[in-house]
């Protein structure tokens, strides 16, 4: 099996209880976050990205250079089937980890948008795997509270 192959099995396995959750008309309760660094002056710079995965043993490649990156913002936005929440800005220099996460974007997101969204809450909250979203200390906070 080809690493492709393999990520593809690997990508729907891990998708299928996301898949069950959302299907008969699930998905119109569903919301789904991300994040985007937006620059906000122009630059030409550009900087050489290389790409190598695990089987490959590739001697020829040269380290990517880096460029410093000109000013910039993080914003993140949800968005639901029927909703698209205001952006948030994360304060600029701010560490991104579980702390940050759950204290400066879930806590607001869940105190102001989800509950005016869902107020049964019922919704399914969707995020990526990043460690802050994925940490533990973040799953234990998005439980539903007995």
């Amino acid at each position: 099996m080809s690493s492709l192959e393999r990520s593809v099995q690997i990508r729907r396995q891990r998708s299928m209880p996301l898949y069950k959750l959302l299907h008969k008309g699930r998905w119109r309760k569903s919301i789904t976050t991300d994040k985007a660094w937006i620059y906000l002056s122009g630059t030409n710079a550009k900087s050489k990205v290389q790409y190598l995965s695990r089987d490959q043993n590739r001697r020829d490649l040269t380290p990517s250079t880096t460029v410093p990156h000109p000013k910039s913002v993080i914003v993140w936005m949800r968005i639901a089937a029927n909703y698209v929440t205001k952006p948030w800005f994360v304060q600029p220099g701010a560490k991104l980890n579980f702390e940050y996460y759950i204290q400066k974007i879930l806590k607001p997101f869940l105190k102001y948008d989800y509950c005016r969204l869902y107020k049964n809450g019922d919704a399914v909250f969707h995020q990526d795997s990043v460690p802050s979203h994925a940490s533990r200390v973040t799953q234990i906070f998005l439980r539903p509270q007995q």
